[in-house]
């Protein structure tokens, strides 16, 4: 017999996507320190207005202004770090609009002639860099629940699956009665642990992850985005539904030699 689970793929797709979470953190914490370190540009005198944030590549920079310095420590440490609410086609400050703000991203273009490292805008940049970084403590923490929901759920449908697989190998004609309504009990307990799992993870995916009340992450909301791609969108449920299911079958056939023993 053999029993198509999807909870150990889920439970492989969380740990890396809390692998990347936890290295973006790491990138925002340089790159945090860097704009600290980094000094303000000399005020300059009046220029260009603001430049759109597609019209610019990376490439524009020439290095000799302090917002050229901020893009190229962003560059070096946040850019290259993708999580599950990154977009891979995002050039340089796409991506700066994305993980900052679009107002932080207009600001550091290098083809606007206005631009320079002000106080302001230092401080802009570390303060959009810091809510960033309480948004992937955030994240990180609903990780963290996903992957003790799916450890306890991969426990609980394991055991069952274990002892479908282990139990097959008897053929029903080789059992005694009280064996047969032995394996009719255990399938009943069986079928009810795919139920309770079911029950348990509803109740996760209801809740909201947040810290000190200022940004919340719904868990249905992450487990969207996790699972895309995947055959099934909840890879729990449909694992305890399916189990429950095939249990209900084998308690049938289990059943139908019992009355005929009877």
């Amino acid at each position: 017999m053999t029993v198509e689970t999807y909870v150990e793929r889920a439970r492989n797709r969380v740990d890396d996507e809390r692998d990347a979470t936890e290295n973006k953190q790491a990138a925002y914490r340089r790159f945090v320190a860097s704009v600290e370190e980094t000094p303000t540009d000399s005020p300059v005198g009046p220029g260009g207005g603001p430049t759109a944030i597609g019209s610019v590549t990376a490439a524009s920079s020439t290095g000799s202004s302090g917002c050229d310095r901020v893009r190229e420590r962003f560059a070096d440490t946040v850019a290259g770090h993708r999580t599950l609410d990154s977009d891979p086609a995002d050039g340089l400050l796409e991506t700066v609009a994305a993980e900052l703000s679009e107002g932080v991203a207009v600001a550091l273009a290098p083809a606007n002639g206005a631009a320079s490292l002000t106080d302001g805008l230092k401080r802009r940049v570390v303060s959009e860099a810091t809510t960033r970084q309480h948004e992937l403590r955030v994240m990180a923490r609903a990780l963290e629940t996903e992957a003790e929901s799916l450890a306890a759920a991969d426990e609980a449908l394991g055991d069952v699956i274990e002892w479908l697989v282990a139990t097959n190998e008897t053929a029903l004609t080789d059992c005694e009665f009280d064996a047969l309504a032995e394996r009719h009990d255990r399938l009943a307990t069986h079928r009810e642990c795919c139920r309770t799992v079911a029950r348990e993870r509803q109740a996760v995916l209801r809740t909201t992850t947040s810290i000190d009340a200022t940004v919340g992450l719904a868990q249905r909301e992450l487990t969207g985005g996790l699972y895309e791609g995947f055959s099934v969108d909840h890879p729990v449920l449909s694992t305890a539904v399916r189990l429950d299911g095939l249990c209900t079958e084998c308690q049938n056939v289990v059943r139908d030699h019992l009355v005929r023993r009877v």
